[in-house]
């Protein structure tokens, strides 16, 4: 869920390009950001985005087929020259495999772009495979960033780490793109524009719910939404053909395979950690070969059932059940840490006053603020909260911007929100390609990430937009007022239209044996991916007869346990890696202090690693509950560490002083 901020040239940020991928997906997840500097009749801003044919099911049973590996892999320098705060270790390279794995003999291939962080110790004691997440995650831009550098000091400095753009992802060829240039517009600022639009026809509620009237407004606009996303799926089918429905997990995991066969050796057991939606990978190698599975860690549980057999607009129901539980550790952590570091506390603020100082700046909102001229939505404020459900390193940003949204609804000199839509001059002021390049465009990531939930999953009958429709309400009614309004830019919404299946798909087969046990990691209050799928993952992996999976339960919140820092949680990972050491069930406190404007520092590693968590400093000084100077140059810190969860919407906003 990308925000643009338009910042004026004095707080311009340098110039650096990053992704990250906590999501985040469901899971993660995306996130880039690039410059470009517009001209306006009188005003120049620096732009900042941050960056989300039907075939039969095969029985796909891997356990009996053979994985071909076509590819060797000649690793050289990377595409992209390394920005700011990026590995010198970072080496790339192409691998060939095949484009159909159920027909290896037809001589189509696709190409994998795969990136390799070396082993920091000098010595690799071999590879751990790494997937960030999505669907539509690049394992390149991961790794690009600073936390390839966190990933390899968890684990111990001694392993080189690997990852790769999937199938329809970023630089891996061919790749899935389904916007086309417009006049004045580029394919990115098409799918920019597609997603702003979703997250803008979603429920408009206030705090308490919505009423028969919005639900009714919602309802209407079913047909004009159902009519586009026919055209976005058939702007798909045109440009793609038959490419969407190799883009399947089930190909994605037998790529893993050829990849560790090239690299650890034919029939080598493989290390690997998967995050958000790369649980699923994760899941189904476990499902598909469990006799390559060496050291396995499962963070961020994308429950791999509802992912296959249930329609998958049920799916974000049960993804946010724990969201306002998440939400909330945001309010408790802003009232401890008082006015002095959270802008929107004040001297004798509870987590219960400052949730109510929030829904009623939703009810202002609702009304159009106190003017009735805001360009902040509830939606508006709705994403931002889901920001900090998701990332607790983003809680001081979300409080400073929660403060300027309350000056700018109760009309408070000197702060202005404009919301910039496709359609307005903020928004076709910007070039969405100026930074980023045709390399990893952002319409890529939004056309692979349909391509891939939507083609790995079951099929829908008697589905429709308006089935889609109700379901939001009830969630929103149900699970979580924050969640359920904006969910309708969630991928899996619009899987009854998508005309594609991916050629081989996954069904339960039951538990899979293990060649070794595996590490399952759930943090309490996960917004994406709740504790209770790593519950039941567990469960599911332990009734054989023997115990396969460990449970670590990562007690904290966010987006898998990268969110928040954990000496426990790091420490029985490095182990289980370096050492094999398989632990009982543990629950691991966090060493994570929010709004504190520092990392807490986890020092996990006796000899030299120290894990900082990836949050650059901020200040916001003693501001009150809406009042004071807005902490303008502390917003440029959202540059760095932005979550795009599996393309969950869009706030796009726009920032003037008067």
């Amino acid at each position: 869920m990308p925000i643009m901020l338009m910042l004026p040239p004095s707080q311009a940020p340098p110039h650096i390009e990053h992704s990250l991928f906590s999501e985040r997906s469901q899971c993660s997840i995306h996130v880039c950001s690039f410059y470009g500097e517009t001209k306006g009749t009188s005003e120049t801003f620096w732009a900042l985005v941050f960056g989300l044919t039907i075939s039969c099911i095969h029985p796909s049973n891997g356990r009996s087929i053979n994985v071909r590996q076509t590819g060797t892999l000649q690793w050289g320098p990377c595409v992209k020259p390394l920005q700011w705060g990026e590995s010198s270790s970072l080496v790339c390279a192409n691998f060939t495999v095949p484009l159909d794995w159920t027909n290896t003999s037809n001589g189509q291939n696709a190409i994998l772009y795969v990136a390799k962080l070396k082993a920091k110790s000098g010595t690799s004691r071999g590879t751990i495979f790494v997937n960030p997440g999505g669907p539509g995650g690049s394992g390149f831009e991961f790794l690009r960033e600073t936390t390839s550098e966190q990933l390899s000091n968890i684990t111990g400095g001694n392993f080189d780490i690997v990852s790769w753009d999937p199938r329809g992802v970023g630089l891996t060829q061919p790749g899935i793109n389904c916007f086309d240039p417009k006049e004045n517009q580029t394919a990115n600022e098409a799918a920019l524009g597609f997603q702003i639009n979703l997250l803008y026809s979603t429920l408009n509620a206030r705090s308490t719910g919505p009423d028969q009237s919005d639900i009714d407004r919602f309802l209407a606009n079913a047909t004009t939404i159902e009519s586009n996303m026919q055209n976005f799926v058939q702007s798909c089918v045109d440009k793609n053909q038959e490419n969407l429905k190799y883009v399947g997990t089930i190909a994605t995991v037998r790529d893993l395979v050829a990849l560790a066969d090239a690299i650890e050796g034919p029939g080598s057991l493989i290390r690997y950690w998967g995050f958000s939606y790369g649980t699923i990978i994760g899941s189904y190698l476990l499902d598909l070969f469990p006799d390559r599975v060496g050291r396995v860690v499962l963070d961020g549980i994308v429950d791999p059932t509802i992912y296959s057999q249930k329609p998958p607009y049920q799916a974000y129901g049960d993804s946010v059940q724990d969201a306002d539980m998440a939400l909330q550790a945001f309010y408790d952590a802003c009232a401890a840490a008082g006015p002095e570091l959270c802008p929107i506390s004040s001297s004798n603020s509870t987590g219960a006053t400052i949730r109510q100082w929030t829904n009623d700046l939703i009810d202002v909102a609702y009304r159009g603020g106190e003017n009735g001229t805001s360009q902040v939505t509830p939606t508006v404020i709705r994403s931002q909260l889901s920001v900090a459900a998701r990332s607790p390193m983003l809680w001081e940003e979300t409080a400073q911007l929660l403060q300027i949204f309350y000056r700018d609804l109760h009309n408070i000199q000197g702060s202005k929100v404009i919301i910039a839509t496709p359609s307005s001059r903020h928004f076709n002021r910007l070039s969405l390609t100026k930074r980023q390049g045709p390399d990893y465009p952002f319409a890529t990531y939004i056309s692979s990430q349909h391509a891939i939930w939507c083609g790995d999953a079951a099929d829908e009958t008697g589905v429709t937009t308006t089935t889609v429709f109700n379901d939001l309400i009830r969630v929103t009614k149900d699970i979580s007022n924050i969640e359920g309004p904006i969910g309708l830019s969630y991928p899996t919404a619009f899987c009854h239209i998508w005309k594609s299946r991916a050629i081989e798909r996954h069904y339960d087969q039951g538990a899979p044996r293990l060649t070794n046990p595996v590490l399952v990691i759930g943090n309490t209050y996960d917004m994406i991916t709740p504790l209770a799928s790593a519950r039941k993952l567990v469960g599911r992996l332990n009734n054989v007869g023997t115990r396969q999976a460990a449970l670590i339960q990562h007690d904290g919140t966010g987006h898998t346990s990268l969110e928040m820092n954990s000496v426990c949680t790091y420490t029985i990972v490095q182990r289980y890696f370096t050492d094999g050491v398989f632990p009982e069930d543990t629950l691991c406190g966090t060493n994570f202090r929010g709004f504190t404007g520092n990392p807490a520092e986890v020092n996990h590693n006796t000899s030299t690693s120290t894990i900082s968590s990836p949050l650059s400093s901020s200040s916001a000084g003693p501001q009150g509950s809406g009042n004071g100077t807005v902490a303008r140059a502390s917003i440029t810190i959202f540059q760095l560490f932005f979550p795009i969860i599996l393309g969950m919407g869009f706030a796009l906003f726009t920032f003037s002083w008067t």
